[in-house]
């Protein structure tokens, strides 16, 4: 009797121990499971979170693309630097273009934001009719220059005798050097002279680093650039350009030549004469807007004034008096 209640209460227990451990073992099946599911359900939450994040814009944060006109880039870069320590979380990446290539992104809508020295007629603007109101924010004025050799017998230019030249009404032995085929100078040459080339007297340089280089080397070449490159030249030209200078450009009106500078554009006895333009058809208050705000603001001007180019609006000064 002892001997059969002894192997009932072994096989008791076998049942007890085999169960528990199917127990144990779906019970840890479970948790396991359970954790599982909790943390895919977190990370789906998290994620639409960290996407709507990336995309929104406003005008102090999000990331965007401009695009900006060769002759005029060092000026926006400076603006750009001095915005982004304002605004952590704004990201305006920059691209250097021609403004054929600009013109031709905002046309087609492939990109909304753009810093160019050009002001827009009437029929250009027809082109967004029912499609955005394009913002245009003006920041800045610079000059065109004529720059030479700088032991050139040569230092005056009357653009009128360029025109002439590109019209075929007048011959030179000058070579006229540009940077790019598509730029808002060439093209401004092109409109005054009626004419859909410029194919004689002329030499279209990539880059201006290449244009320094080849004014140095040819005592006939006449150097068309924007004023922005030779006030703030990068480090690619910083030495080429100690041995070239700006021709002075005769002013019909005023029946003299005058220098580029601050004050002759300040002026406009200078008679070459931009405004540069940041136009924003993004049709929202996106970075755009936080951008021309500021460049526009006493902030972005007093850069433009210390850069050499002329403010649209001049700084507040504020006058201490000592006694």
């Amino acid at each position: 009797m002892f001997v059969k209640n002894a192997k009932f209460v072994k096989f008791i227990k076998k049942k007890i121990s085999r169960f528990s451990n199917q127990l144990i073992s779906k019970i840890m099946k479970q948790i396991i499971w359970s954790v599982l599911g909790l943390s895919l359900l977190i990370s789906c939450k998290k994620e639409p979170a960290a996407s709507t994040a990336e995309v929104k814009e406003a005008y102090d944060r999000g990331t965007t693309e401009m695009y900006v006109e060769s002759s005029v880039y060092p000026i926006v870069e400076d603006i750009n630097e001095v915005f982004k320590t304002y605004y952590n979380d704004a990201d305006i990446k920059l691209k250097m273009l021609s403004q054929n290539e600009i013109l031709s992104a905002v046309y087609k809508d492939s990109n909304r934001l753009a810093i160019m020295p050009k002001t827009f007629s009437a029929k250009e603007l027809e082109a967004f009719k029912g499609r955005v109101v394009p913002k245009i924010t003006p920041i800045a004025k610079d000059a065109v220059l004529f720059i030479t050799q700088k032991n050139a017998t040569d230092t005056l230019i009357n653009y009128n005798d360029v025109i002439a030249v590109f019209k075929g009404a007048k011959k030179s032995e000058k070579v006229f050097v540009f940077h790019d085929a598509n730029s808002n100078i060439v093209e401004k040459i092109k409109t005054d002279a009626g004419v859909s080339e410029l194919s004689k007297n002329v030499y279209y340089a990539k880059t201006v680093e290449e244009i320094v280089a080849y004014i140095n080397k040819n005592k006939n070449a006449v150097g068309v650039v924007g004023i922005n490159w030779m006030l703030q030249p990068d480090a690619k030209i910083k030495e080429g350009i100690k041995q070239l200078r700006s021709m002075l450009v005769y002013n019909d009106s005023l029946k003299n030549y005058y220098a580029p500078s601050q004050s002759t554009i300040a002026d406009n006895t200078y008679p070459l004469i931009r405004t540069i333009n940041i136009i924003d058809v993004q049709g929202k208050t996106g970075l755009g807007t936080g951008f021309a705000s500021f460049a526009a603001s006493d902030k972005g001007q007093r850069i433009v004034l210390k850069s050499g180019l002329m403010p649209v609006t001049l700084p507040k000064r504020e006058i201490n008096i000592v006694e």
